[in-house]
């Protein structure tokens, strides 16, 4: 029988090969759920998308959890007061961190430890922040019963092993599809109750929910991500210096969506309306550059041949050598595939925008 070390070896070996592979986000969940209990544990998992620059759950995967636990969920996470939220581990770029570790033996310390997690048999949970390049590209809560005892250093080892290649799977499966697809319609207006049922919809409305359906919408009617957007709407109305009620998301067909929530009044306690529009490009376009892997640097050379400056310029502009932003320039070619500015240009301005034709337009001039 193979020793740990054998077996985490043949497991990274798969989780490479996934990477590689540019498998969907449903099919890299599905492996995952095959490919880590053995070497880390657990009994219960929750996989999720998110906005890649605030770390925010927009969807929510599991084949152990009720989806019905998600909304209680979130409450704890953005009421402020306890340790390894998501919010935290984005702030201060933590990508694993275990409850029995950051409570330094003691995980009832925790909120969600006692109100969430204690009442349903679990001792100890495992947080994981899949982020590459400052961007959080997934998240996951790996639970364990109390029988097992809390994560051990050799675990939390192998963990940050394989957070590194998850990261770079589900990374890939942000870039936008080849063919150019459907548009969702937007603008858009939702309603939810106060227990975040679905109240009202216009009919662009209507098709954004069928459109971002996902597992929990098969239980509650409205998808993850909207869920997300009401609990924090209703803090952020409560505690107005919190986390803001806006998150990007993006549709099945690859296309960027905003969602905001606002806490409505005089119409019932509790309802939210959330509205979807489209993106500018300067809101969507470092999401676009990060998901192929560009680095920071090159992200802010890129951006500056969009707005159609010369090497000279974007030299100035950045404080670089003109032969440096050459260098940028070609690592750039390379991770895109383009041979020239102009194919640069004309394949991000189909790429990331998924916009309307004067934002396509803005992005060429």
């Amino acid at each position: 029988m193979a020793n740990r070390r054998q077996r985490e070896r043949q497991v990274l070996g798969g989780l490479r090969d996934l990477a590689r592979a540019g498998v969907t986000a449903s099919e890299l969940f599905i492996e995952l759920d095959s490919l880590l209990p053995s070497l880390m544990g657990f009994e219960a998992v929750c996989w999720h998308h998110t906005d890649p620059l605030t770390g925010l759950p927009t969807s929510m995967v599991s084949s152990t959890l009720d989806p019905r636990g998600m909304g209680p969920a979130m409450d704890l996470e953005f009421a402020g007061g306890d340790v390894a939220t998501m919010a935290q581990m984005h702030a201060q770029g933590d990508r694993v961190a275990a409850l029995s570790q950051v409570t330094e033996g003691r995980p009832e310390r925790s909120i969600r430890m006692r109100e969430h997690l204690s009442p349903h048999g679990f001792g100890d949970e495992l947080r994981l922040r899949f982020d590459l390049g400052g961007d959080t590209w997934g998240f996951a809560a790996l639970m364990r019963e109390k029988g097992r005892g809390p994560y051990s250093d050799e675990e939390l080892r192998f963990a940050g092993q394989a957070n590194r290649l998850i990261t770079a799977a589900l990374r890939r499966t942000y870039r936008p599809p080849t063919v150019p697809a459907t548009a969702a319609p937007v603008p858009a207006v939702i309603v939810l109750g106060s227990s975040d049922e679905l109240v009202a919809a216009d009919q662009p409305g209507q098709a954004l929910l069928r459109e971002l359906a996902d597992s929990v919408f098969a239980v509650l009617a409205v998808p993850a991500a909207f869920l997300v957007v009401a609990r924090l709407a209703r803090h952020a109305e409560a505690n107005p210096t919190g986390i803001p009620a806006t998150m990007r998301v993006r549709t099945r067909a690859g296309q960027w969506i905003i969602l905001r929530g606002s806490v409505l009044h005089g119409l019932g306690a509790g309802q939210v309306v959330v509205t979807a529009s489209t993106p500018t490009l300067a809101e969507i376009m470092p999401l676009v550059l990060s998901s192929h892997g560009l680095t920071r640097r090159e992200q802010l050379v890129t951006a500056a041949v969009l707005r159609g400056g010369s090497t000279r310029e974007i030299a100035r502009e950045l404080s670089l050598a003109p032969v440096t932003v050459q260098d940028h320039l070609k690592a750039v070619f390379a991770k895109l595939g383009v041979r020239s500015r102009g194919e640069l240009v004309a394949l991000l301005a189909l790429d990331g925008p998924r916009l309307d034709h004067s934002a396509r337009s803005a992005s060429t001039a």
